[in-house]
């Protein structure tokens, strides 16, 4: 495990969690062009295509692969926008499983496709020699354990180890565990606003239950993880879920939390509790704090910056005062709602900007921005 202390030198500014696959994969993006950010959430938006990451300097993208779940189709509203779109017409079509594979081929082939400057990394010897040759990195990651059991039999567990070997080989380096309902892998928490619980006249379901833990599927599944060295994301579990990952794993792999807020500024029960981050800080991991202000106060503000800037300090109060075990996890093209004065990864540079004002020396700010995510893969990942 780590001893705690930064990567000998920083790797530049890395996020923890964004989606250009979502806009590569279900809208047909080109990721070589810039769409528009805007100034208000628009789930359209291009927030992290490779101008804004070159805008922004961003040097590494922990690339989610999500695939909504099958329970938003069960509202008719939700089920009948996605027959009128390419991409809704996709989630119909294809499992989650199958949509997880056509995700990362097409990111790969995005990538591929674009100049010299953009690489994968399938593990942290191709991430060294990318980084050392100037290139901006993308790492698979995916969000929901859902899409690692869609199609297979309840009970078919070694198909899901199977298919996590096989995520392995493809260098996947972060799962996520829960997301939005219920699935055969870890209890979830409430992670839709509450405004959007009701669409016209159709509620949304979401069959939150915070006690529920891993699930004996769950519970194979994280051990093989561990051993693959893939590292458990805990975003959207529930408390419970969060325990047992703590207690079954916490001394063999770093564990992370990618894109979430405090539950002292706002005591909802996804976000980290102090138990939960200094369970995380020993590990070796660390907490990415989300640019969704909605979700890191309670007075939803606006403007995100300052938010940010509260939940940092606070994860690194509860972690040591050191400031290795804090990162972003933007969440930029996730259908999420982005603060007002850092609306895109062009503007990520304002982060700096925001620490070194707060009275933070070198050292402490690319531990923020890079060093310390770069340290969970070097720990966690093959």
């Amino acid at each position: 495990m780590s001893n705690g202390t930064a990567a000998p030198s920083f790797p530049g500014l890395i996020d923890m969690h964004a989606h250009p696959g979502m806009n590569a994969y279900f809208w047909g993006r080109d990721l070589r062009k810039h769409y528009f950010a805007g100034s208000t959430f628009n789930p359209l938006a291009s927030l992290t295509d490779f101008e804004m990451l070159r805008k922004g300097d961003v040097r590494v993208v922990w690339s989610i692969s999500h695939v909504p779940e099958q329970e938003y189709f069960r509202n008719p509203p939700i089920r009948l926008l996605a027959h009128l779109t390419p991409g809704g017409r996709k989630m119909l079509k294809h499992d989650a499983w199958e949509i997880t594979l056509r995700m990362m081929d097409a990111m790969e082939q995005q990538v591929a496709r674009a100049d010299d400057e953009f690489a994968f990394a399938r593990s942290n010897a191709e991430l060294d020699a990318a980084l050392a040759a100037g290139k901006r990195v993308f790492v698979h990651t995916i969000e929901g354990g859902h899409q690692i059991s869609a199609g297979l039999p309840e009970g078919d567990v070694q198909g899901r180890l199977d298919r996590l070997e096989q995520l392995a080989e493809r260098g996947l380096a972060s799962l996520i565990l829960a997301h939005l309902f219920p699935n055969d892998i870890a209890g979830h928490s409430e992670c839709i606003p509450a405004k959007q619980h009701k669409i016209l006249f159709w509620k949304l379901d979401t069959r939150v239950d915070d006690s529920r833990g891993l699930t004996e599927t769950g519970r194979a599944v994280v051990k093989r993880m561990a051993e693959l060295r893939i590292i458990p994301d805990l975003t959207h579990c529930s408390p419970a879920s969060r325990r047992d990952v703590y207690d079954l794993v916490g001394n063999e792999i770093p564990i992370v939390a990618t894109h979430i807020g405090v539950q002292a500024l706002n005591p909802v029960p996804v976000n980290m509790s102090e138990e939960d981050v200094k369970a995380i800080a020993a590990s070796g991991g660390a907490v990415g704090v989300i640019f969704m202000p909605y979700w890191l106060e309670a007075s939803h503000p606006g403007p995100g910056l300052e938010a940010i800037w509260r939940t940092m300090a606070q994860i690194n109060e509860w972690s040591g005062g050191e400031w290795q075990h804090v990162g972003i996890g933007t969440d930029f093209d996730g259908w999420t709602d982005p603060p007002d004065d850092c609306k895109s990864a062009g503007e990520l540079p304002r982060v700096r900007e925001m620490l070194e004002s707060k009275g933070l020396g070198r050292p402490e700010v690319e531990a923020v921005l890079g060093s310390n995510a770069r340290r969970v893969l070097r720990d966690g990942w093959r």
